[in-house]
């Protein structure tokens, strides 16, 4: 095979490819020109801004009858869900939390507010396991945050996992938080005097 003849099926080659990847870098650049990238999460967080400032605001009971009304119409809003479940643990409605998190991760699994919300109330009745389960659900959309981690080690605790509990406090800690410390130093102390 001559020079000219590779060079001519390595062009004919690299033409194909072009078109391989030309048709589907078109179709994703007019889909994000005209907007299909926004999702129904992010619609409507722009459209409920009213109820997330009452919510922000800690008006918690006003924000709760906003989303109830977003809710009449649009009772699949995975983001009027998750509001009304911070505002529901806000002022201690517990089972309630946890049913506004179970719709709204239905809605949209990746509101991962909502594991540690459930876990953070599942804690508060003493249900451990399943409180386990939420903090490690968060854990894994939270690679990179201290918090889940802290409260995925405190359920380790009540499970009786210290082991666990202490890996769990340890990455809190190398990611900055304080709280996880305090309780690492606790839990080190009472695997000592063991």
């Amino acid at each position: 095979m001559s020079n000219y003849e590779i060079f001519m099926l390595l062009a004919g080659f690299i033409g194909f490819l072009g078109l391989y990847f030309i048709i589907p870098g078109a179709y994703i650049g007019v889909r994000l020109l005209l907007g299909h990238h926004i999702t129904d999460t992010m619609r409507e967080s722009e459209e409920f801004k009213r109820g997330i400032e009452l919510a922000e605001q800690e008006r918690y009971q006003e924000a709760i009858e906003y989303f109830d009304t977003v809710l009449i119409n649009l009772p699949k809003s995975a983001v009027a869900w998750a509001y009304k479940a911070r505002c529901n643990f806000a002022l201690d409605n517990l089972n309630e939390a946890i049913y506004d998190c179970d719709k709204a991760t239905n809605a949209d699994y990746s509101l991962s507010d909502c594991y540690l919300i459930k876990g953070q109330a599942l804690l508060q009745l003493q249900q451990y396991k399943k409180a386990h389960d939420e903090f490690g659900r968060a854990v894994w959309f939270f690679k990179d945050k201290a918090v889940p981690y802290r409260w995925k080690g405190l359920a380790n605790y009540h499970l009786g996992k210290l082991e666990e509990a202490k890996v769990d406090f340890e990455k809190a800690v190398r990611l900055g938080d304080e709280d996880a410390n305090d309780y690492l130093l606790k839990l080190q102390s009472k695997m000592d005097t063991r």
